[in-house]
């Protein structure tokens, strides 16, 4: 141990009394080196086909269940086959980890990067799966769980509706002239079908006048039953809706997708018939507080003088 702590004294002597060449060649060598060695390091990662394996513990699948059950079975079953989107069975031999928690955590970004994220966003109609608002950790546990299905038994998301629902009745639950049995708000306050409701219906939710061809019987009954988009989850938290109005919702939806237009693509800033309505409203309203200004304005104008006094300095 002290030879090579003498050594390496020695050797710091030395580098100190070279010539600034020498020092700048010896520095140069050692940074080439360095460089050469992270893009060996790189470049064999990257180019690894392997799929990354991860330990995770009984407790972590436990708690992924939970979260599965709660937020992805309207969507997704385990084996049953497909929903709204794919059939997750066996999802982590085909994607590695860290794929599939990205596309957890933030799908629309995957969608607008990634080849293979765009390829299933084409395949299931272009629809976007919601941000669910899980934490690295919440993502984990279900990774843990899609990743062993079989150590946590658990039971496939399954449509509601088995009944025949009446779509006249469904159109009054969502525009909200038929109160929800549990007391959750209207559709239409969120949501817009073209043909109901005189202005519409509110622009935070996605229009669901294709909503069932969007996500096809199956996955709309899924997805009525636990409403487990974020948006939705406070409002409908212990008021989700009776099977008898999953079943009444999915017919009108059905009769609304037959019967409507397709929905057209508009373009952000493009002039719409409800940007017209809102600005037609907006000059009436106008109109009238001017007029009331000057119904008030004109008695009163004679009580002030014609010109305004000038102070003499």
């Amino acid at each position: 141990m002290q030879r090579l702590h003498e050594r390496i004294q020695t050797y710091f002597t030395n580098f100190g009394k070279a010539s600034l060449i020498t020092k700048m060649v010896i520095t140069s060598g050692v940074g080439l080196l360095l460089i050469f060695l992270f893009v060996i390091g790189s470049s064999v990662s990257a180019k690894s086909p392997e799929i990354q394996k991860y330990a995770f513990s009984f407790q972590d699948a436990n708690a992924g269940k939970t979260i599965f059950e709660e937020k992805c079975t309207a969507c997704h079953t385990i084996g049953a086959g497909k929903l709204v989107g794919p059939d997750l069975q066996g999802i982590t031999d085909q994607r590695n980890h860290d794929w599939i928690v990205n596309f957890i955590l933030d799908p629309a970004k995957m969608i607008a990067s990634d080849p293979d994220a765009q390829a299933l966003f084409k395949e299931y109609n272009n629809f976007t799966m919601p941000n669910m608002g899980l934490s690295a950790d919440q993502v984990n546990q279900v990774v843990a769980y899609l990743s062993n299905p079989g150590s946590v038994p658990t039971t496939p998301g399954t449509p509601a509706a088995t009944t025949a629902g009446d779509p006249a009745v469904g159109q009054r639950l969502f525009s909200g002239e038929t109160h929800l049995a549990k007391g959750g708000p209207a559709c239409i306050s969120c949501h817009t079908v073209i043909g109901t409701g005189v202005l519409g219906g509110g622009g935070l939710g996605p229009d669901l006048t294709q909503v069932y061809t969007r996500l096809g019987e199956p996955g709309l009954s899924a997805s009525l039953k636990t409403l487990p988009f974020p948006t939705m989850m406070g409002p409908f938290q212990n008021r989700l809706l009776t099977d008898t109005e999953q079943a009444d919702l999915v017919a009108f939806f059905k009769v609304a997708d037959q019967t409507q237009a397709p929905v057209p693509v508009i373009v952000p800033g493009a002039v719409t018939l409800h940007v017209i309505l809102i600005f037609g409203i907006g000059l009436v309203v106008s109109g009238l507080l001017f007029g009331i200004l000057w119904l008030l304005w004109v008695p009163l104008k004679k009580h002030f003088h014609p010109h305004l006094p000038v102070r003499k300095v």
